[in-house]
């Protein structure tokens, strides 16, 4: 004899092949096979069904020639698109249909045979049972009128909390009807920086962050580095300038001197040229009488041509050596008589330089004086240099400080004006159209929680963010808050600059309708 052993079955419940019909969707199937759990549904697309879906269905059990139908949801777990199957899994399957539904099963599964009476019974019996024994109410442990305490207690929680939310719902639609909350505000202040006017030192200690600081007050001292430098370059220039004069007084004296040399050797050159003329003069005579006699003795017959022509020619060179000689006497006294006799010719050019000196000297003495002009100018400039604040304020950054070096134009502090501080708050494209210069505003500083009130002083809609290369306004989304809008403060000083700042705005419709209900309530145009 052979025995077989199968596997315990892992599933929850039984599962059956009995007539079981579900209605969803307005269609109705008959189950494949169903159990506790849920049910497997074939045919008429059930596979093209979404794992995860939610079915509202109707599911009937044949009972005797009677169905038995309640309702339920089931999820579909499983969906099987090529043999067109979808299984389900019960949602809310409560307790009467469980009790059903398992009556129904266990009968099947033992095979037992169930008369009509003891199903219906089944059907009809409630789940909660009710219990028999009667619940006494004497007088005496519970009164027979009392006063619905419970009842009461749930109208007025009831009441107040409709009218807290009708309240704030009315509140809130009055707000966005009728005003506009801006949270992205600051408080701004114009900012400047020190910077130093000259080249050098700070001397002492420099204004530290948050002091506060009046208009035309000292706020720090520079030595000027540079005017010390410019002094001493000054004097070192004169003292080379007075020295160049020195030399060059010198050179002209000397220069002097041996201009009388030069002088005196001119008058002994036009004596030697003189004494020269006369010889020359001489040799004329000479040579004129040697002609005349050769042209006598050459009409004689006594000699020839030749020696006649050496005569003529000896004759014309003495007259051109004569000629020359008085020319340039005549040249030395006009020299002498101009004063270029005062320079000495060594046959290439003059070696004299007296008229040079002079006008080198004039120079000199020119700039020395216009050196010691400057240095004396220098001098009445002021060594240490005292910087003043420009505005009442307070000093909201410190880049240098005491001792330190820096240069002409390096910024030192930042300094934030006090008296013209203002809030500036962004607005989109679209919240800009309801804001109207000179309207009041409310203002409400969380850092201090503190309420003030304010005015509208300007309103732009690009104002930042204009081209700088065009010069043209660009533009912006309206879901971008690039408008702007500055306001002053009604009441007392605002607080320090970059301080966050609420603004509740009158909101100025444009619309005709919201115009005239606004004007009705609050005056507001």
């Amino acid at each position: 004899m052979y025995i077989k052993r199968e596997r315990p079955s892992q599933r929850l419940h039984h599962r059956v092949t009995a007539p079981f019909r579900v209605t969803m969707d307005g269609t109705s199937f008959d189950a494949f096979d169903w159990s506790l759990g849920g049910f497997r549904l074939a045919g008429s697309g059930c596979g093209t069904l979404e794992t995860g879906a939610e079915k509202k269905v109707f599911c009937t059990i044949p009972f005797q020639n009677f169905d038995i139908t309640f309702e339920t949801r089931a999820k579909v777990i499983r969906a099987d698109d090529g043999n067109d199957e979808a299984a389900f899994r019960f949602m809310e399957l409560g307790d009467r249909e469980s009790a059903l539904m398992q009556h129904f099963i266990e009968d099947l599964v033992r095979g037992s045979m169930t008369d009509v009476e003891d199903t219906i019974l089944r059907i009809d019996t409630p789940v909660t049972p009710v219990p028999t024994k009667p619940d006494p109410n004497p007088v005496g442990q519970m009164p027979v009128r009392r006063w619905p305490i419970k009842q009461i207690v749930m109208t007025l929680f009831y009441f107040v909390l409709g009218a807290v939310v009708f309240g704030y719902v009315g509140v809130y639609i009055f707000a966005t009807l009728f005003r506009m909350e801006v949270p992205s505000a600051v408080v701004s202040a114009e900012r400047m920086q020190v910077t130093a006017p000259v080249s050098g030192q700070i001397l002492g200690a420099t204004p530290q962050p948050d002091a506060t600081v009046v208009s035309g007050g000292p706020l720090l001292r520079i030595r000027n580095e540079e005017q010390m430098r410019d002094v001493s370059r000054a004097r070192i220039d004169l003292k080379t300038a007075q020295a160049e004069l020195v030399a060059s007084q010198k050179l002209l004296a000397e220069e002097k001197l041996r201009t009388e040399g030069y002088r005196m050797v001119a008058e002994n050159n036009i004596r030697q040229a003189e004494s020269q003329l006369h010889g020359l003069k001489l040799a004329v005579d000479a040579a004129d009488l040697k002609k005349e006699r050769f042209q006598t003795l050459f009409g004689k017959g006594l000699v020839i041509q030749e020696d006649l022509d050496m005569a003529e020619l000896e004759h014309a060179e003495a007259a051109s050596e004569l000629e020359r000689k008085q020319i340039h006497i005549a040249e030395l006294k006009v020299l002498m008589q101009s004063g270029e006799t005062t320079q000495l010719y060594n046959g290439s050019g003059f070696a004299g330089r007296l008229p040079e000196m002079e006008a080198d000297v004039k120079r000199l003495e020119e700039e020395v004086a216009a050196r010691k002009s400057h240095l004396a100018q220098l001098q009445t400039r002021k060594d240490v240099v005292q910087v003043a604040s420009p505005f009442n304020g307070r000093v909201a950054q410190v880049l240098l400080n005491g001792g330190a070096m820096v240069k002409a134009g390096e910024p030192i502090l930042t300094l934030e004006e006090s008296d013209g501080r203002k809030v500036t708050a962004f607005l989109t494209q679209d919240e800009i159209d309801d804001i109207r210069v000179g309207s009041a505003a409310k203002l409400y500083v969380p850092s201090a929680n503190k309420w003030m009130s304010a005015t509208v002083e300007k309103v732009s809609r690009t104002d930042g963010f204009i081209d700088e290369v065009t010069q043209m306004h660009r533009f912006r989304a309206p879901d971008s808050r690039s408008a702007k809008v500055v306001l002053t403060s009604a009441e007392d000083a605002l607080p320090e600059a970059g301080t966050p700042v609420t603004v509740y705005f009158e909101r100025h419709r444009a619309n005709t309708v919201f115009r005239t209900v606004s004007g009705f309530l609050g005056g507001q145009s």
